[in-house]
Protein backbone atom coordinates (compact mmCIF):
# COMPACT_ATOMS: atom_id res chain seq x y z
CA UNK A 1 0.00 0.00 0.00
CA UNK A 2 3.24 2.39 0.43
CA UNK A 3 4.62 1.96 -2.77
CA UNK A 4 1.02 2.42 -3.91
CA UNK A 5 1.15 5.90 -2.32
CA UNK A 6 4.58 6.81 -3.12
CA UNK A 7 3.84 5.98 -7.27
CA UNK A 8 0.40 7.91 -7.33
CA UNK A 9 2.06 11.18 -5.34
CA UNK A 10 4.81 11.27 -8.01
CA UNK A 11 2.38 10.46 -10.66
CA UNK A 12 0.71 13.82 -9.89
CA UNK A 13 3.58 15.23 -9.15
CA UNK A 14 4.82 14.59 -13.01
CA UNK A 15 1.43 15.29 -14.45
CA UNK A 16 1.32 18.47 -12.72
CA UNK A 17 4.84 19.51 -13.95
CA UNK A 18 4.06 18.34 -17.51
CA UNK A 19 0.79 20.53 -16.89
CA UNK A 20 2.72 23.96 -15.60
CA UNK A 21 5.30 23.28 -18.44
CA UNK A 22 2.64 23.30 -21.59
CA UNK A 23 0.35 25.63 -19.95
CA UNK A 24 3.31 28.49 -19.58
CA UNK A 25 5.05 27.73 -22.57
CA UNK A 26 1.96 28.07 -24.79
CA UNK A 27 1.68 31.55 -22.37
CA UNK A 28 5.44 32.82 -23.34
CA UNK A 29 5.11 31.31 -27.29
CA UNK A 30 1.77 33.51 -27.82
CA UNK A 31 1.90 35.72 -24.96
CA UNK A 32 0.56 38.68 -26.77
CA UNK A 33 -2.50 36.83 -27.46
CA UNK A 34 -2.73 35.78 -24.09
CA UNK A 35 -2.51 39.44 -22.31
CA UNK A 36 -5.24 40.78 -24.57
CA UNK A 37 -7.96 37.70 -23.42
CA UNK A 38 -6.59 38.85 -20.00
CA UNK A 39 -7.78 42.10 -20.80
CA UNK A 40 -11.43 40.64 -21.90
CA UNK A 41 -11.88 39.13 -18.73
CA UNK A 42 -14.72 41.31 -16.75
CA UNK A 43 -12.53 40.31 -13.39
CA UNK A 44 -9.08 40.65 -14.62
CA UNK A 45 -9.09 42.92 -17.34
CA UNK A 46 -7.87 45.91 -14.58
CA UNK A 47 -5.17 44.44 -13.54
CA UNK A 48 -4.10 41.78 -17.13
CA UNK A 49 -0.65 43.72 -17.29
CA UNK A 50 0.40 42.07 -13.78
CA UNK A 51 -1.31 39.48 -13.91
CA UNK A 52 -0.86 37.92 -17.27
CA UNK A 53 3.48 37.75 -16.12
CA UNK A 54 2.70 36.45 -12.44
CA UNK A 55 0.28 33.62 -13.87
CA UNK A 56 3.47 32.38 -16.09
CA UNK A 57 6.44 33.07 -13.19
CA UNK A 58 4.12 31.16 -10.70
CA UNK A 59 3.25 28.38 -12.93
CA UNK A 60 7.04 27.97 -13.57
CA UNK A 61 7.71 28.79 -9.40
CA UNK A 62 5.57 25.32 -8.98
CA UNK A 63 7.26 23.50 -12.08
CA UNK A 64 10.58 24.02 -10.22
CA UNK A 65 9.59 23.20 -6.71
CA UNK A 66 7.90 19.84 -7.74
CA UNK A 67 11.10 18.84 -9.68
CA UNK A 68 13.35 18.93 -6.76
CA UNK A 69 12.15 15.92 -4.26
CA UNK A 70 12.76 17.98 -1.11
CA UNK A 71 10.80 20.70 -2.17
CA UNK A 72 8.03 18.40 -3.82
CA UNK A 73 5.44 18.79 -1.03
CA UNK A 74 5.95 22.97 -1.28
CA UNK A 75 5.13 22.57 -4.90
CA UNK A 76 1.80 19.83 -4.35
CA UNK A 77 0.50 22.64 -2.03
CA UNK A 78 0.84 25.52 -4.32
CA UNK A 79 -0.43 23.72 -7.12
CA UNK A 80 -3.40 23.48 -4.66
CA UNK A 81 -3.40 26.74 -4.43
CA UNK A 82 -3.22 27.75 -8.41
CA UNK A 83 -5.62 25.51 -9.05
CA UNK A 84 -8.26 26.23 -6.73
CA UNK A 85 -7.99 30.05 -7.58
CA UNK A 86 -8.50 28.79 -11.37
CA UNK A 87 -11.49 26.70 -10.26
CA UNK A 88 -13.44 29.31 -7.91
CA UNK A 89 -12.74 32.13 -11.03
CA UNK A 90 -14.22 30.01 -13.35
CA UNK A 91 -17.32 29.02 -11.79
CA UNK A 92 -17.59 32.44 -11.02
CA UNK A 93 -17.17 33.53 -14.40
CA UNK A 94 -19.91 30.90 -15.75
CA UNK A 95 -22.27 32.14 -12.79
CA UNK A 96 -22.18 35.37 -11.94
CA UNK A 97 -20.38 37.52 -14.85
CA UNK A 98 -22.72 39.44 -17.54
CA UNK A 99 -19.73 38.02 -20.26
CA UNK A 100 -17.86 34.98 -20.64
CA UNK A 101 -14.48 35.55 -21.91
CA UNK A 102 -12.08 33.21 -23.55
CA UNK A 103 -10.66 30.44 -21.94
CA UNK A 104 -6.62 30.77 -22.30
CA UNK A 105 -3.72 28.50 -21.99
CA UNK A 106 -2.54 25.37 -24.25
CA UNK A 107 -4.51 22.54 -23.95
CA UNK A 108 -7.73 24.40 -22.04
CA UNK A 109 -8.15 26.94 -24.96
CA UNK A 110 -9.97 24.15 -26.52
CA UNK A 111 -12.52 23.13 -23.80
CA UNK A 112 -15.50 25.57 -23.15
CA UNK A 113 -15.87 26.87 -19.65
CA UNK A 114 -18.12 23.73 -18.63
CA UNK A 115 -14.84 21.48 -19.57
CA UNK A 116 -12.47 23.31 -17.54
CA UNK A 117 -14.41 23.71 -14.68
CA UNK A 118 -14.74 20.15 -14.55
CA UNK A 119 -11.09 19.43 -15.53
CA UNK A 120 -10.13 21.46 -12.55
CA UNK A 121 -12.46 20.05 -9.89
CA UNK A 122 -10.51 16.57 -10.83
CA UNK A 123 -7.26 18.17 -10.03
CA UNK A 124 -8.01 19.82 -6.88
CA UNK A 125 -9.04 16.66 -5.59
CA UNK A 126 -5.90 14.92 -7.06
CA UNK A 127 -3.82 17.15 -5.75
CA UNK A 128 -5.37 16.51 -1.86
CA UNK A 129 -5.20 13.13 -2.19
CA UNK A 130 -1.50 13.47 -3.45
CA UNK A 131 -0.78 15.96 -0.01
CA UNK A 132 -2.95 12.89 2.31
CA UNK A 133 -0.77 10.24 0.30
CA UNK A 134 2.33 12.30 1.24
CA UNK A 135 1.92 10.88 4.70
CA UNK A 136 1.41 13.50 7.13
CA UNK A 137 0.85 12.00 10.55
CA UNK A 138 -0.15 15.10 12.11
CA UNK A 139 -3.49 15.22 10.74
CA UNK A 140 -4.39 18.29 12.59
CA UNK A 141 -1.60 20.26 10.96
CA UNK A 142 -2.40 18.31 7.53
CA UNK A 143 -6.20 19.89 8.19
CA UNK A 144 -4.92 23.14 8.12
CA UNK A 145 -2.70 23.40 5.34
CA UNK A 146 -5.15 21.71 2.94
CA UNK A 147 -7.77 24.32 4.55
CA UNK A 148 -5.27 27.20 3.91
CA UNK A 149 -4.14 25.89 0.30
CA UNK A 150 -7.96 26.03 -0.72
CA UNK A 151 -9.68 28.61 1.18
CA UNK A 152 -7.31 31.69 1.37
CA UNK A 153 -6.79 31.17 -2.92
CA UNK A 154 -11.00 31.42 -2.90
CA UNK A 155 -11.61 34.03 -0.67
CA UNK A 156 -9.15 36.06 -2.74
CA UNK A 157 -10.64 35.49 -5.99
CA UNK A 158 -13.94 36.06 -4.26
CA UNK A 159 -12.68 39.77 -2.97
CA UNK A 160 -11.17 40.59 -6.49
CA UNK A 161 -14.53 39.34 -7.98
CA UNK A 162 -16.16 41.33 -5.63
CA UNK A 163 -14.67 44.79 -6.13
CA UNK A 164 -13.88 44.28 -10.11
CA UNK A 165 -17.25 42.93 -11.67
CA UNK A 166 -19.91 45.20 -11.72
CA UNK A 167 -23.31 43.92 -13.35
CA UNK A 168 -24.37 46.56 -16.18
CA UNK A 169 -27.69 48.19 -14.53
CA UNK A 170 -30.05 50.92 -16.02
CA UNK A 171 -32.11 53.42 -14.85
CA UNK A 172 -35.15 52.61 -16.63
CA UNK A 173 -37.92 50.50 -15.42
CA UNK A 174 -39.54 47.73 -16.83
CA UNK A 175 -43.04 46.60 -17.19
CA UNK A 176 -43.29 43.01 -16.10
CA UNK A 177 -45.99 40.33 -17.14
CA UNK A 178 -46.66 37.58 -17.26
CA UNK A 179 -48.19 36.23 -20.92
CA UNK A 180 -46.71 32.16 -20.65
CA UNK A 181 -47.62 29.65 -18.70
CA UNK A 182 -45.17 28.08 -15.71
CA UNK A 183 -45.11 24.85 -17.15
CA UNK A 184 -42.78 24.04 -20.17
CA UNK A 185 -41.98 21.06 -22.22
CA UNK A 186 -38.28 20.33 -22.16
CA UNK A 187 -36.17 18.21 -24.82
CA UNK A 188 -32.99 17.36 -24.19
CA UNK A 189 -29.62 17.21 -26.82
CA UNK A 190 -26.37 15.01 -26.27
CA UNK A 191 -24.43 18.24 -26.57
CA UNK A 192 -24.76 22.33 -26.58
CA UNK A 193 -23.70 22.90 -29.94
CA UNK A 194 -27.33 23.77 -31.58
CA UNK A 195 -28.72 26.38 -33.24
CA UNK A 196 -32.13 27.64 -34.63
CA UNK A 197 -32.10 27.29 -38.30
CA UNK A 198 -35.38 27.94 -39.51
CA UNK A 199 -38.91 26.90 -38.50
CA UNK A 200 -42.17 25.58 -40.40
CA UNK A 201 -45.20 26.44 -37.87
CA UNK A 202 -44.35 24.46 -34.80
CA UNK A 203 -41.82 22.51 -37.16
CA UNK A 204 -38.92 23.16 -35.88
CA UNK A 205 -35.20 22.94 -37.35
CA UNK A 206 -32.09 23.20 -35.85
CA UNK A 207 -28.30 22.22 -36.30
CA UNK A 208 -25.34 21.45 -34.93
CA UNK A 209 -21.82 22.88 -34.67
CA UNK A 210 -19.70 19.78 -34.14
CA UNK A 211 -21.70 17.70 -36.55
CA UNK A 212 -22.69 20.69 -39.07
CA UNK A 213 -24.61 18.37 -42.14
CA UNK A 214 -26.44 17.27 -39.77
CA UNK A 215 -30.70 18.45 -39.54
CA UNK A 216 -32.76 17.47 -36.62
CA UNK A 217 -36.19 18.45 -36.97
CA UNK A 218 -38.71 18.79 -34.01
CA UNK A 219 -42.33 18.23 -34.65
CA UNK A 220 -44.99 20.10 -33.45
CA UNK A 221 -46.22 17.02 -31.26
CA UNK A 222 -42.72 17.64 -29.56
CA UNK A 223 -42.14 14.37 -28.31
CA UNK A 224 -39.19 13.44 -30.40
CA UNK A 225 -36.56 14.54 -32.82
CA UNK A 226 -36.27 13.68 -36.51
CA UNK A 227 -32.49 13.13 -37.79
CA UNK A 228 -31.48 13.93 -41.31
CA UNK A 229 -28.18 14.08 -42.97
CA UNK A 230 -27.57 16.51 -46.25
CA UNK A 231 -25.61 15.65 -48.82
CA UNK A 232 -23.81 18.06 -51.21
CA UNK A 233 -22.83 17.57 -54.64
CA UNK A 234 -19.21 18.72 -53.70
CA UNK A 235 -17.09 17.81 -50.68
CA UNK A 236 -13.73 19.35 -52.15
CA UNK A 237 -13.91 22.04 -49.50
CA UNK A 238 -11.98 22.39 -45.78
CA UNK A 239 -15.20 23.47 -43.79
CA UNK A 240 -14.21 25.69 -40.98
CA UNK A 241 -17.83 27.30 -39.75
CA UNK A 242 -20.85 25.70 -41.49
CA UNK A 243 -24.31 26.78 -41.21
CA UNK A 244 -27.74 25.76 -42.54
CA UNK A 245 -30.56 28.07 -43.35
CA UNK A 246 -33.99 26.70 -43.56
CA UNK A 247 -36.76 28.76 -45.34
CA UNK A 248 -39.58 25.74 -45.93
CA UNK A 249 -39.25 24.30 -48.08
CA UNK A 250 -35.70 25.56 -49.42
CA UNK A 251 -32.65 25.22 -47.09
CA UNK A 252 -29.50 26.48 -47.98
CA UNK A 253 -25.52 25.31 -46.63
CA UNK A 254 -22.65 27.82 -46.65
CA UNK A 255 -19.16 28.55 -45.16
CA UNK A 256 -18.53 32.04 -44.95
CA UNK A 257 -14.58 31.24 -44.32
CA UNK A 258 -14.22 29.16 -47.13
CA UNK A 259 -16.13 30.71 -48.67
CA UNK A 260 -19.12 28.10 -50.24
CA UNK A 261 -23.11 28.11 -50.36
CA UNK A 262 -25.29 24.92 -51.47
CA UNK A 263 -29.08 25.35 -51.83
CA UNK A 264 -31.47 22.75 -51.76
CA UNK A 265 -35.35 21.83 -51.13
CA UNK A 266 -37.11 19.73 -49.41
CA UNK A 267 -37.87 16.55 -49.46
CA UNK A 268 -34.89 16.24 -50.93
CA UNK A 269 -31.57 16.28 -48.88
CA UNK A 270 -29.39 17.08 -51.82
CA UNK A 271 -27.85 20.47 -51.71
CA UNK A 272 -25.71 22.00 -55.11
CA UNK A 273 -22.91 24.62 -54.97
CA UNK A 274 -24.09 27.90 -56.21
CA UNK A 275 -20.87 28.79 -57.76
CA UNK A 276 -20.32 31.90 -55.22
CA UNK A 277 -17.06 31.39 -53.40
CA UNK A 278 -15.35 34.73 -53.19
CA UNK A 279 -17.50 36.06 -50.94
CA UNK A 280 -16.57 35.91 -47.09
CA UNK A 281 -19.16 36.70 -44.60
CA UNK A 282 -19.68 36.02 -40.58
CA UNK A 283 -23.72 36.06 -40.96
CA UNK A 284 -25.94 34.69 -43.22
CA UNK A 285 -29.61 34.95 -43.93
CA UNK A 286 -32.30 33.64 -46.19
CA UNK A 287 -34.48 35.95 -47.11
CA UNK A 288 -35.86 34.46 -50.15
CA UNK A 289 -35.37 31.36 -52.01
CA UNK A 290 -31.57 32.21 -53.52
CA UNK A 291 -31.61 35.68 -51.84
CA UNK A 292 -29.84 36.00 -48.65
CA UNK A 293 -28.23 39.05 -46.50
CA UNK A 294 -25.20 38.35 -45.02
CA UNK A 295 -22.62 40.80 -42.75
CA UNK A 296 -18.68 40.83 -44.16
CA UNK A 297 -15.50 42.93 -43.65
CA UNK A 298 -14.62 44.89 -46.26
CA UNK A 299 -10.68 44.40 -46.93
CA UNK A 300 -10.50 47.67 -47.65
CA UNK A 301 -11.41 49.36 -45.22
CA UNK A 302 -11.25 46.34 -41.93
CA UNK A 303 -14.74 47.19 -41.51
CA UNK A 304 -18.21 45.46 -40.74
CA UNK A 305 -20.95 46.14 -43.69
CA UNK A 306 -24.29 44.39 -44.55
CA UNK A 307 -24.92 43.44 -47.84
CA UNK A 308 -27.59 41.28 -50.05
CA UNK A 309 -26.58 38.44 -51.85
CA UNK A 310 -28.67 36.76 -54.89
CA UNK A 311 -27.51 33.83 -55.82
CA UNK A 312 -29.20 33.04 -59.40
CA UNK A 313 -28.13 36.14 -60.01
CA UNK A 314 -24.54 35.22 -59.01
CA UNK A 315 -24.41 39.16 -57.86
CA UNK A 316 -24.24 41.12 -54.46
CA UNK A 317 -24.62 44.36 -53.17
CA UNK A 318 -22.90 45.95 -49.94
CA UNK A 319 -24.45 49.20 -48.73
CA UNK A 320 -22.00 50.49 -46.21
CA UNK A 321 -24.74 53.26 -44.89
CA UNK A 322 -26.31 50.78 -42.48
CA UNK A 323 -23.73 50.07 -39.74
CA UNK A 324 -22.42 52.82 -38.34
CA UNK A 325 -19.17 53.01 -37.38
CA UNK A 326 -18.01 55.04 -34.13
CA UNK A 327 -14.78 54.03 -33.15
CA UNK A 328 -13.13 50.84 -34.62
CA UNK A 329 -16.22 49.68 -37.69
CA UNK A 330 -16.06 46.23 -36.44
CA UNK A 331 -16.69 45.32 -32.57
CA UNK A 332 -18.77 48.72 -32.11
CA UNK A 333 -21.21 47.80 -35.07
CA UNK A 334 -21.34 43.79 -33.93
CA UNK A 335 -24.66 42.41 -33.97
CA UNK A 336 -27.65 40.02 -34.97
CA UNK A 337 -30.23 39.82 -37.08
CA UNK A 338 -33.54 38.94 -37.33
CA UNK A 339 -35.95 38.57 -40.23
CA UNK A 340 -39.95 39.17 -41.10
CA UNK A 341 -40.41 37.22 -44.17
CA UNK A 342 -44.66 38.48 -43.58
CA UNK A 343 -43.77 41.77 -43.85
CA UNK A 344 -40.04 41.80 -45.48
CA UNK A 345 -37.93 43.50 -43.19
CA UNK A 346 -34.84 42.82 -42.14
CA UNK A 347 -33.98 44.17 -37.85
CA UNK A 348 -30.35 44.48 -36.97
CA UNK A 349 -30.01 44.55 -33.35
CA UNK A 350 -26.88 45.33 -31.99
CA UNK A 351 -24.36 43.43 -28.87
CA UNK A 352 -23.78 46.42 -27.51
CA UNK A 353 -25.51 49.46 -27.84
CA UNK A 354 -29.34 49.96 -27.43
CA UNK A 355 -29.83 50.75 -31.56
CA UNK A 356 -31.95 48.44 -33.63
CA UNK A 357 -32.14 48.82 -37.32
CA UNK A 358 -34.96 48.21 -39.33
CA UNK A 359 -34.96 48.14 -43.08
CA UNK A 360 -36.60 45.93 -46.27
CA UNK A 361 -34.94 43.45 -48.18
CA UNK A 362 -32.90 46.06 -50.02
CA UNK A 363 -31.69 48.11 -47.30
CA UNK A 364 -34.43 50.83 -48.20
CA UNK A 365 -36.71 52.53 -45.98
CA UNK A 366 -33.83 52.37 -43.05
CA UNK A 367 -35.21 53.24 -39.24
CA UNK A 368 -33.29 53.31 -36.66
CA UNK A 369 -34.72 52.34 -33.01
CA UNK A 370 -33.40 52.55 -29.33
CA UNK A 371 -33.79 49.67 -27.48
CA UNK A 372 -35.58 50.30 -23.88
CA UNK A 373 -32.29 50.96 -21.58
CA UNK A 374 -30.10 54.19 -22.14
CA UNK A 375 -26.47 52.58 -23.19
CA UNK A 376 -25.92 54.35 -26.55
CA UNK A 377 -22.14 54.47 -26.37
CA UNK A 378 -19.34 52.38 -25.63
CA UNK A 379 -16.42 52.16 -24.72
CA UNK A 380 -14.72 49.67 -27.03
CA UNK A 381 -10.20 49.11 -27.01
CA UNK A 382 -8.75 46.88 -29.47
CA UNK A 383 -5.94 45.77 -30.20
CA UNK A 384 -4.13 44.73 -33.45
CA UNK A 385 -2.19 41.71 -32.39
CA UNK A 386 1.40 41.16 -34.74
CA UNK A 387 -0.25 38.61 -37.06
CA UNK A 388 -2.60 41.20 -38.01
CA UNK A 389 -6.05 40.06 -36.47
CA UNK A 390 -7.80 42.54 -34.13
CA UNK A 391 -9.13 41.63 -30.73
CA UNK A 392 -10.61 43.45 -28.29
CA UNK A 393 -8.62 44.92 -25.23
CA UNK A 394 -12.02 45.19 -22.88
CA UNK A 395 -14.72 43.45 -23.45
CA UNK A 396 -18.02 45.16 -22.93
CA UNK A 397 -21.01 43.95 -21.88
CA UNK A 398 -23.43 42.40 -24.42
CA UNK A 399 -26.52 43.70 -23.66
CA UNK A 400 -28.85 42.47 -26.63
CA UNK A 401 -28.12 38.39 -26.83
CA UNK A 402 -30.60 36.96 -28.92
CA UNK A 403 -33.81 38.43 -30.73
CA UNK A 404 -36.50 36.59 -32.59
CA UNK A 405 -40.40 38.19 -34.06
CA UNK A 406 -43.69 36.89 -34.53
CA UNK A 407 -46.67 38.79 -35.34
CA UNK A 408 -46.57 41.98 -34.33
CA UNK A 409 -43.98 41.55 -31.71
CA UNK A 410 -40.50 41.88 -31.55
CA UNK A 411 -38.58 39.80 -28.87
CA UNK A 412 -35.19 40.34 -27.19
CA UNK A 413 -33.32 38.84 -24.61
CA UNK A 414 -31.59 41.88 -22.73
CA UNK A 415 -28.56 41.87 -20.64
CA UNK A 416 -29.26 44.92 -18.70
CA UNK A 417 -31.09 44.59 -14.97
CA UNK A 418 -33.85 47.91 -14.70
CA UNK A 419 -33.74 50.18 -11.87
CA UNK A 420 -35.69 47.88 -9.56
CA UNK A 421 -34.73 43.97 -10.64
CA UNK A 422 -32.72 42.76 -7.98
CA UNK A 423 -29.28 41.17 -8.71
CA UNK A 424 -31.06 37.25 -7.67
CA UNK A 425 -33.89 38.18 -10.44
CA UNK A 426 -30.91 39.36 -13.19
CA UNK A 427 -28.62 36.22 -12.47
CA UNK A 428 -31.77 33.32 -12.18
CA UNK A 429 -33.95 34.58 -15.17
CA UNK A 430 -33.90 35.24 -18.84
CA UNK A 431 -35.00 38.80 -18.97
CA UNK A 432 -36.96 39.24 -22.76
CA UNK A 433 -38.21 42.55 -23.56
CA UNK A 434 -41.15 43.02 -25.86
CA UNK A 435 -41.30 45.53 -29.05
CA UNK A 436 -44.22 46.65 -31.18
CA UNK A 437 -42.41 45.07 -34.29
CA UNK A 438 -43.79 48.41 -36.49
CA UNK A 439 -42.73 51.37 -34.41
CA UNK A 440 -40.24 49.26 -32.11
CA UNK A 441 -42.29 50.93 -29.02
CA UNK A 442 -41.75 49.06 -26.05
CA UNK A 443 -44.41 46.84 -24.36
CA UNK A 444 -43.57 44.74 -21.57
CA UNK A 445 -41.13 42.48 -19.93
CA UNK A 446 -41.51 39.19 -19.28
CA UNK A 447 -39.02 36.37 -17.00
CA UNK A 448 -38.24 33.03 -18.30
CA UNK A 449 -36.34 30.78 -15.10
CA UNK A 450 -32.97 29.78 -15.65
CA UNK A 451 -32.23 26.68 -13.37
CA UNK A 452 -29.08 25.86 -14.83
CA UNK A 453 -27.87 29.11 -14.99
CA UNK A 454 -27.28 28.47 -19.18
CA UNK A 455 -26.08 30.33 -21.55
CA UNK A 456 -29.19 31.21 -24.09
CA UNK A 457 -28.13 30.21 -27.57
CA UNK A 458 -31.40 31.40 -29.63
CA UNK A 459 -35.35 32.14 -28.98
CA UNK A 460 -38.09 31.34 -31.38
CA UNK A 461 -41.90 32.56 -31.23
CA UNK A 462 -44.90 30.59 -33.35
CA UNK A 463 -48.66 31.18 -32.44
CA UNK A 464 -49.13 29.43 -29.78
CA UNK A 465 -45.89 29.07 -28.21
CA UNK A 466 -42.04 30.24 -27.02
CA UNK A 467 -39.45 28.46 -27.79
CA UNK A 468 -35.90 28.85 -25.54
CA UNK A 469 -32.72 26.92 -26.62
CA UNK A 470 -30.31 27.21 -23.85
CA UNK A 471 -27.54 24.68 -22.66
CA UNK A 472 -27.98 21.19 -24.39
CA UNK A 473 -31.96 21.73 -24.39
CA UNK A 474 -34.97 23.57 -26.12
CA UNK A 475 -37.79 24.71 -23.63
CA UNK A 476 -41.24 25.44 -24.98
CA UNK A 477 -43.90 27.78 -22.93
CA UNK A 478 -47.45 28.30 -23.77
CA UNK A 479 -48.86 31.70 -24.33
CA UNK A 480 -51.72 31.83 -21.91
Amino acid sequence: MKSFKTIFVKGVSYFFILLFIYASVSKLLDFENFHVQLAQSPMLGAYSGIVSLLVIIVELVIVYLLVIRKFRITGLYAALGIMSAFTVYIYLILNYSASIPCSCGGILEKMDWNQHLMFNVCCVLLLIVAIIFNGFTNRIKLMSRLALSTILPLLSVVLVFDISVDEPQGSFKRNVIEPLTMECQILKFPMNNYYFAGSYGDSLFLANRKTPLLLSTITPDYNSIKLDTIRLDNYKYDFVSVTINVLYPYFSVSDGKVPVIFEGKFPTLMACETGINRLYFSRFYMIEPQKYVFKTMLVKTKESELGILNTAKKEYQIFPDVLQKKTDGVFDTDGDMAIDHHNKKIIYTHFYLNEMITADFNFHNIQRNRTIDSLSHIAIETKTLKNGQQKLLRSPSVINKAQTLYDNKFYNVSNIRGRDESPEVYRNNFIIDVYNNQTKQYLYSFYIRNHDKDKIRGILCTKHYFYVLSGNKISRYTFK
